[in-house]
């Protein structure tokens, strides 16, 4: 005589996990185990997140939002400190040259006290900090400000050194090619100043 038995069907998602099998999927075997909760988890469970297996409960603890993109700095345009700094060392090679034909002459004698002095040093100047805002720039628009007041005021000094000469002395040529490298320190200085502001103008533009 056989009797029946009737079984209550399981409910899948409620069933306790059985060894070997799926917590959520009894019938299923389990291929791993989550790596937060322990749970056993199937195929289609088990999530792989950076390395470890992890199952649909634990996803969410798991899982962060990636930080927003930030926005890729554009780059610092340096060929306009390269073409001041040019023009500042021809400001400063001109003072090997005579500035002055008379009691105040021969090579270097720009460096003597006179208006040349002045110009001399501030194309020295230009010369070292455009250099440095070329190789290591840390605050552009400050570094190409120094850079267009060293070449505005070496351009002035040689001009002065033309107009007021030393004593019983008259002008080369030479103060000529001190403005000249002037002019070119500040073409670059102001170039730069040009591309700092398209940056910017871009930069807000996106925003």
């Amino acid at each position: 005589m056989y009797t029946l038995c009737l079984v209550p069907e399981v409910d899948e998602g409620q069933a306790p996990a059985r060894a070997g099998r799926c917590a959520n999927h009894p019938a299923v075997a389990r291929v791993g185990v989550c790596d937060a909760c322990g749970r056993p988890l199937c195929v289609a469970c088990a999530t792989p997140v950076r390395g470890r297996l992890i199952g649909p409960e634990c996803l969410s603890t798991v899982l962060v939002e990636p930080p927003p993109d930030r926005p890729i700095p554009a780059p610092i345009p340096r060929g306009g400190d390269l073409v001041a700094a040019a023009g500042f060392a021809l400001a400063l090679l001109s003072s090997i040259l005579p500035w002055s034909r008379g009691l105040v002459s021969g090579p270097f004698s720009a460096w003597t006290w006179h208006w040349s002095l002045i110009a001399c040093l501030l194309a020295a100047a230009g010369t070292s900090v455009s250099l440095l805002a070329w190789r290591r720039p840390r605050r552009p628009t400050l570094e190409t400000a120094v850079e267009v007041g060293l070449a505005v005021g070496t351009g002035t000094f040689a001009l002065l050194h033309t107009a007021f000469p030393p004593s019983l002395s008259e002008p080369t040529a030479a103060p000529a090619l001190a403005f000249l490298g002037a002019a070119v320190a500040l073409g670059g200085a102001v170039a730069k100043a040009m591309a700092l502001r398209r940056i910017a103008t871009a930069g807000e533009s996106v925003r």
